[in-house]
């Protein structure tokens, strides 16, 4: 048996056991070390026309392989482990398109199509591991989902150095995307964020900072010719507007956080200043492999972001807390075995 977070009909996450069935073939089973929780989390637990009963939320975790499949020849009991949650199909578009992004792999993957990382243990199948580096801790490096999806964000953006770029939104992903611009050497920033602790926080990781109100003002003080990029990490679907009307002739405008509601959106200024809408979706294998290499490497302030680890038995106070904005969380880790040991 295995415990883990799961919802229950009255629309809540209760502590569980589950049984722990033997890995399937191609699979491994992962102790859990860390899981984040996710703005998407979010919104399949409460957005849902009915509670997903049964589901084990969690698609960005850490952990240890404790069990492979006779299958496996290319990981052991004991490798440290991140799960890249995409189970591609391989006959898609996207599947056939170098560095592009399965959607039904993202569906499918743990979290959402399976059981996810909300748990003492879970099976995933070994294609999705990519190995912790030595001297990268198990903590740190359930960062790099989220990170991935700013990795790709800032690649769709296309931006190098010496280019002006504004971050929209000062939550995780829009923080996260202004570790990767400087990681990248991309320092001329703005961020763009209604909530003080937020904007406080954006402005101790270096970059200049703006409330909505003042956007407008302050790209024109600081980029000439407007920026070259805006990268929309908020999900507000009034955002995009504000972002066209800050862009220089030909920049882009890359939609990274996921709106529901539509937007409204003057297309003569697209037009007129030959202006680029790009969506970015997850990561690939390449985005991936490179939000991992900036967390070995030391460059995310992990410390900055990651606000609060708690056990399962907390995960739904948190996700409850998340959603009516009442805390002052940028990433909540949740940690299985809390607190019974320490994980390195």
């Amino acid at each position: 048996m295995a415990v883990a977070a799961v919802i229950v009909p009255e629309r809540a996450l209760a502590v569980t056991e589950l049984d722990r069935p033997a890995c399937g073939p191609g699979e491994v089973r992962i102790d859990v070390a860390y899981c984040g929780v996710c703005g998407s989390d979010l919104h399949l637990f409460f957005d849902s026309p009915e509670p997903l009963a049964g589901h084990v939320l969690g698609h960005e975790f850490s952990g240890v392989v404790s069990e492979v499949s006779p299958d496996v020849r290319s990981w052991t009991p004991g490798d440290r482990v991140v799960v890249r949650p995409i189970d591609e199909c391989g006959d898609c578009t996207a599947c056939r398109t170098e560095d592009a992004v399965c959607l039904t792999g993202v569906v499918r993957g743990p979290g959402l199509g399976r059981q996810g990382g909300l748990a003492e243990s879970v099976t995933v199948p070994a294609r999705m591991l990519h190995r912790i580096p030595d001297g990268s801790s198990l903590r740190d490096a359930a960062l790099t989902e989220p990170l991935a999806v700013a990795v790709r964000g800032v690649v769709r953006a296309q931006v190098v150095p010496g280019d002006g770029v504004v971050v929209m939104g000062a939550g995780p992903i829009g923080l996260l995307t202004v570790e990767v611009l400087r990681a990248r050497d991309i320092t001329d920033v703005l961020v763009v964020e209604p909530n003080d602790a937020r904007r406080a926080l954006a402005a101790e990781m270096g970059v200049r900072v703006a409330a909505p109100a003042a956007a407008r003002a302050e790209v024109a003080a600081l980029f000439a010719d407007g920026p070259r990029a805006v990268v929309d990490c908020s999900g507000n679907p009034g955002c995009a507007q504000d972002a066209v009307d800050m862009l220089g002739y030909g920049g882009r405008l890359v939609i990274v956080g996921m709106a529901g509601a539509p937007s409204e959106l003057r297309l003569m200024s697209v037009a007129v200043f030959e202006l680029t809408i790009i969506g970015s979706t997850a990561y690939s294998e390449r985005d991936f492999a490179e939000a991992l290499t900036h967390i070995a490497e030391g460059r995310v302030r992990t410390d900055l972001l990651i606000t609060s680890v708690v056990g399962l038995d907390q995960a739904d106070a948190k996700l409850r807390e998340l959603v009516a904005g009442t805390g002052r969380d940028i990433k909540v880790l949740v940690r299985p075995d809390h607190p019974r040991r320490e994980n390195p």
